[in-house]
C-alpha cells in the first residue's frame, strides 16, 4: 500500500512548468498576488501587473492553453473600457455629439480592466492546471473547513458533468440539421435547460451512492510536507505583492 508521499507525487500534475508542485503553496501564492495586484491604484502600475502575470503563466508551462481561456475576460474587460469612459467623470477628453469620453472614466476603465485581466491571468497559471481534488486537498491543508473543500470539489466535478452534457447535446443537435442562428437562441436555452436538469440528477445520484458507501465528509487526498521549492514560490509571491503596492504608493 503506498504512502501519502507516494500517493502525493503520483498524483502531481505532469506539466508544472517552474512552479510550485504543492497546491497549499499555489493557492497562497495566488492569494497574495490577487490581493497585491487588487489593491493597485495608479494607472502607471498596470504595465508591471501585465507583465507579472504574462511571465507567470509563461513559468506554468501552458502558455498557449492559458491564452485561450483568457478570451471571455478580454472580451469582459473590453465591454468594461469602452462603457466606463462613456458614463463616468465630469471632464470631457473628446466629443462627438452626444458622445463623450471622460478621462476619468478612461483612467478608471484602464485600471479595472487592467487589474482583472492581471488577476484571473495569475488564478489561472496557478490553479488551472490542478486537478480538483488536489484543489480541494489544498483548501484543506490551509485549513479551510472541510464542508467548504467538499463543496468545492463537488460542484466542480458538477460543472464538468454540465459541460459534457452540453456539449453531447449541440452535437446530437447538429447530427440532426440545427444550425447556429440568432432565431435558434431559444432551442439553444431549451438545451441548456435540459442540460441542468440531467446534471442535477446525475450529481443527486452521485451524492446518494457516496452516502450509501459510507461517506464521511472526508474527501481529502493526502499530502507530502511542503518542500524548498514551494516556501520559496510563495515568499516570492509575497515579495512580489509587495513589491507592486511599494511602486504603486511612491509612483
Amino acid at each position: 500500500m503506498p504512502d501519502g508521499d507516494t500517493l502525493d507525487t503520483l498524483a502531481r500534475p505532469e506539466r508544472a512548468g517552474l512552479l510550485p508542485y504543492d497546491p497549499r503553496a499555489r493557492l497562497a501564492m495566488a492569494l497574495f498576488l490577487a490581493f497585491g495586484f487588487a489593491a493597485v491604484e495608479q494607472v502607471t502600475t498596470l504595465p508591471l501587473l501585465l507583465v507579472l502575470a504574462l511571465l507567470l503563466a509563461c513559468a506554468s508551462g501552458q502558455l498557449w492553453s492559458l491564452l485561450r481561456r483568457l478570451r471571455a475576460p478580454l472580451v469582459l474587460a473590453g465591454a468594461l473600457l469602452l462603457v466606463f469612459p462613456l458614463v463616468a467623470g465630469p471632464t470631457v477628453l473628446w466629443q462627438a455629439g452626444p458622445l463623450r469620453l471622460h478621462v476619468e472614466g478612461l483612467q478608471f476603465g484602464l485600471l479595472f480592466a487592467g487589474r482583472l485581466l492581471a488577476i484571473v491571468t495569475v488564478t489561472l497559471a496557478l490553479l488551472a492546471t490542478l486537478p480538483p481534488h488536489r484543489l480541494a486537498a489544498g483548501l484543506r491543508g490551509l485549513k479551510v473547513p472541510g464542508v467548504l473543500a467538499d463543496l468545492l470539489l463537488l460542484t466542480l466535478r458538477y460543472l464538468e458533468e454540465l459541460r459534457g452534457e452540453i456539449v453531447r447535446a449541440c452535437l446530437a443537435r447538429r447530427l440532426r440539421g440545427g444550425r447556429s442562428r440568432w432565431r435558434d437562441l431559444p432551442g439553444y436555452g431549451l438545451l441548456l435547460a435540459a442540460a441542468l436538469i440531467r446534471g442535477q440528477r446525475r450529481a443527486a445520484t452521485v451524492w446518494a451512492a457516496m452516502r450509501l458507501r459510507g461517506h464521511s465528509g472526508a474527501l481529502a487526498a493526502p499530502l507530502a510536507p511542503m518542500v524548498a521549492r514551494d516556501w520559496a514560490g510563495v515568499a516570492l509571491a509575497a515579495g512580489l505583492a509587495l513589491l507592486v503596492l511599494l511602486g504603486d504608493r511612491l509612483g
